[in-house]
């Protein structure tokens, strides 16, 4: 039996009636929240701006108590007897305060105005700010002291091959400064000029430069030099002399006399020396840039340690740039060793940098040690 397409689109009386039904079920979920608000009271309306107000003066007055510093207070002040309360006044931070606090506790003092810059965590700023208030009002006991006993210095031409212990006592050079000098010419030790003067680890620079004019050197003839072979090789050397070498107080013409030893080796020795502050040990020269094992082995024989001046870098005084010049110490450890003493105030004695333990290696330790101090 054949349906025509219209057959499709007829419905029964049932399903219209469900049809309609469904509808109007579908209009009424849609429109019930309509009607709900509208048969609903009104909400009652709240006035926070007064509320709302008082919030933000009160945030207000938190951020600025928080973000505002106190005005400083500026006045005449003694670094060495100010209080923790003194320089917060002045303007520092407490924990700033507290760190000046310690170092002097740990034995540390101030004994001029540029002295507060030890101090690593003050600002440059801060410091700018204050010289003008700074005074130093006390003399140290230890100065005081020193001044009255040391005498009136004495200006006089001088041969330092021939001056005698009370001349250059005389001259206001200190008893190790003397001491290393004789001891130096009992070596055998020549000044042909007056800068090899300076060659004395223990004379102080401005000592040097206040009796360079007096200096009038007229050294002995020396002997000539026995010839020595240009060449080396792998035999043995066959040296001329055997004299032995102090190396402390050896000049470049005593290293270069020693087989294997040409002018830039006994540069480099010599230099090396110096920036080291002298030899503690023959083991030392082996060290030297540019000096082969092989060469230091067969001159070995040839070296003496007698003079043991050693020039001591201070650690309460020092600088990072100081430390870092010395050939056994890094730029980070010279850092941290003057950061240790801005912290915790003056070392007690050398052995205190042990306390690191970035820096407490043993052998670097036992390497470094014989040329710090504190004093």
């Amino acid at each position: 039996m054949k349906k025509t397409f219209s057959n499709y689109l007829r419905f029964t009386r049932a399903e219209r009636n469900g049809t309609l039904l469904l509808l109007l079920l579908t209009l009424g979920l849609f429109g019930l929240p309509v009607l709900i608000r509208q048969t609903k009271a009104p909400a009652l309306q709240r006035d926070f701006s007064l509320f709302s107000t008082e919030i933000a003066a009160f945030k207000a007055a938190v951020s600025q108590k928080t973000t505002q510093k106190a005005p400083a207070q500026l006045f005449y002040f003694n670094p060495n007897t100010a209080s923790v309360s003194d320089f917060i006044y002045l303007g520092l931070s407490e924990k700033v305060a507290n760190i000046i606090e310690n170092y002097r506790k740990k034995g540390g003092k101030f004994r001029a105005p540029s002295d507060l810059q030890k101090i690593w965590s003050l600002s440059e700023a801060d410091y700018e700010r204050l010289l003008p208030y700074i005074q130093m009002d006390e003399t140290p006991e230890k100065e005081t002291q020193e001044t009255a006993e040391k005498p009136a210095v004495e200006y006089f031409e001088f041969d330092p091959n021939t001056v005698s212990e009370a001349d250059l006592a005389r001259l206001g050079l200190p008893a190790r400064t003397i001491k290393s000098i004789l001891n130096y010419r009992e070596k055998g030790g020549v000044f042909r000029k007056k800068e090899d003067l300076q060659k004395m680890y223990t004379l102080e620079e401005a000592d040097y430069v206040r009796l360079a004019p007096w200096i009038l050197c007229t050294p002995p003839a020396l002997a000539q030099n026995a010839p020595r072979p240009a060449m080396y090789g792998s035999a043995a050397f066959a040296p001329a002399a055997s004299a032995i070498l102090d190396i402390n107080l050896a000049e470049e013409e005593d290293w270069k006399s020693l087989p294997g030893i040409g002018a830039t080796r006994a540069g480099y020795l010599m230099q090396f020396r110096n920036n080291l502050g002298g030899f503690s040990s023959i083991e030392q020269v082996a060290e030297t840039k540019g000096l082969p094992d092989s060469v230091f082995q067969n001159i070995r024989s040839r070296l003496t340690l007698g003079a043991r001046e050693i020039r001591k870098i201070n650690l309460n005084t020092t600088s990072v740039a100081e430390l870092d010049a010395h050939p056994y110490v890094s730029k980070r450890q010279a850092e941290l060793i003057v950061a240790y003493r801005e912290l915790h105030g003056a070392y007690q004695s050398a052995q205190d940098i042990a306390q690191m333990r970035a820096i407490s290696d043993p052998v670097w330790l036992k390497k470094v040690m014989p040329y710090l101090g504190i004093e």
